[in-house]
């Protein structure tokens, strides 16, 4: 009798223990093949990323420990078949601007208001084309047409290249050796932009940006930690949707914390003048140290995420960080608004890094990359 009750206790322990099916990376990568994902790797097997050109090229999830490891990225399962429903995804590519009177995503509809917010199929629904592949990258394309709530209208075309990278690619990126406990995987983004317009685009009438962000399962104690330039302080950063308290933004040191625990609906900017070109973000819960790498332009043109008629337009950010109260967050960064003529063509890359190991050795990797102790990113 008590060996059988031990076994009971022993078996419940363990499921109650155990990551959830749906969590792991082979779950759902099944679960998406009917879609003829796409898997690229590296790490030997180790280091994998999932990419599903029917959700819009979008890097669905990627995992550091193999195929029974759980996967990082928020994930909707129920949205794999319908494409209503926010799928939610690890890196997209969206089209900015957001906010302003230039903004993709409120249509023609006055008042601008969020009530009227709506992604344009183009950019949400619609698939991507492969132009090619192999085993640690893919190159995938899409044309589009959207119209900016003033009426203007715009033809390009989009060119997204994703690559997996190497412990070497990693390490020469980063300027670090990566600890032999370390378990990783990285990947790379590239994005091209062509005004297919016969007539160049103004400022007066709207620009096109090219915007990365990607969705994360938020914790009670995951950290976005940006260490900012040129003694950029609290004053400086823009806040969205609602006022942040120091509960959950803080800046201390030139670096900037903010909560990103996916129940509280907020959003802050950093703009160009503080932004560095490289930030990250930490969950020990999750031991997982996160790096993002971005290009960082010397333009001053960015896009605001405001929700009104502007008076300063490009007055906006390089790096969006924002915080829903559904469970997930997205680390974003946003390329610089051009003025391009006929043909004319920009660009923007990211990089994501994920590194999962002990307190201590996470520490060490954010020491030498971002020169931040993580002992210290506490808020009050």
């Amino acid at each position: 009798m008590r060996i059988t009750c031990f076994l009971i206790v022993f078996v419940l322990f363990v499921c109650a223990c155990s990551p959830s099916k749906e969590n792991e990376y082979r779950y759902l990568l099944n679960a998406l093949k009917a879609k003829d994902v796409i898997e690229l790797t590296s790490n030997e097997g180790r280091s994998r990323l999932i990419v599903s050109p029917w959700h819009q090229g979008k890097i669905i999830a990627t995992t550091y420990d193999g195929l029974d490891a759980n996967y990082n990225g928020w994930v909707n399962i129920s949205a794999i078949e319908d494409s209503s429903k926010n799928i939610g995804g690890e890196e997209r590519l969206w089209i900015g601007p957001l906010g302003s009177q230039f903004s993709f995503y409120f249509q023609q509809v006055t008042p601008l208001h969020d009530d009227n917010w709506k992604v344009p199929d183009v950019i949400n629904k619609e698939s991507y084309t492969v132009i090619s592949k192999n085993k640690s990258s893919i190159e995938l394309s899409k044309d589009m047409r959207l119209v900016n709530h003033i009426g203007t209208e715009f033809n390009f075309l989009v060119n997204r290249k994703i690559n997996i990278l190497s412990s070497n690619e990693i390490q020469e990126n980063l300027h670090f050796k990566i600890l032999e406990s370390s378990n990783y995987v990285a990947f790379e983004t590239k994005h091209l932009l062509t005004n297919l317009d016969s007539i160049a685009w103004t400022e007066e009438k709207g620009l096109v940006g090219l915007w990365s962000a990607g969705m994360y399962q938020g914790t009670d104690d995951t950290i976005v930690i940006i260490p900012l330039i040129k003694n950029g302080n609290s004053s400086n950063i823009l806040t969205y949707l609602a006022s942040i308290d120091s509960s959950r933004l803080y800046v201390k040191n030139n670096t900037l914390l903010f909560k990103a625990d996916g129940k509280f609906r907020s959003k802050i900017g950093i703009p160009p003048e503080i932004a560095p070109n490289i930030y990250g973000c930490f969950s020990k819960t999750k031991q997982r140290l996160t790096i993002i790498q971005y290009k960082k332009e010397n333009d001053s043109l960015y896009s605001n995420s405001f929700v009104d008629i502007l008076d300063h337009p490009y007055k906006g950010e390089a790096i969006p960080i924002y915080n829903h109260s559904e469970n997930f967050y997205e680390l974003e960064s946003n390329g610089a608004l051009k003025a391009l003529k006929p043909n004319e063509v920009t660009s923007h890359w990211q990089r994501i890094y994920h590194f999962s190991d002990s307190d201590d050795n996470l520490n060490q990797i954010s020491k030498n990359v971002l020169g931040i102790d993580l002992t210290e990113c506490t808020l009050r």
